[in-house]
């Protein structure tokens, strides 16, 4: 879940540094590489550009992809492992 709230965070707030993610979502470097590479392979349109002495993550086909995105979000918010 935690890629799909990252695409729709770079969707709805622009490019976003790859330390504010980190933070926001309590990650390690690499953990948030492998994240951003999972949603390259969902299709997204990540470029990574040179800020400062860090990164920032930019989603160049953000309206392409939220259909879909905002879709597997609401069914992992809804399901539940109790039945």
């Amino acid at each position: 879940m935690t890629t799909l709230e990252i695409i729709q965070d770079l969707n709805d707030l622009g490019p976003q540094s790859a330390s504010v993610l980190q933070g926001r979502y309590e990650l390690s470097p690499a953990t948030l590489k492998r994240h951003i590479s999972q949603a390259r392979l969902l299709g997204c349109q990540i470029v990574s550009l040179r800020h400062g002495a860090g990164w920032k993550f930019e989603l160049h086909n953000g309206p392409a992809v939220m259909k879909l995105c905002r879709k597997w979000l609401e069914l992992e918010k809804n399901r539940s492992l109790l039945r």
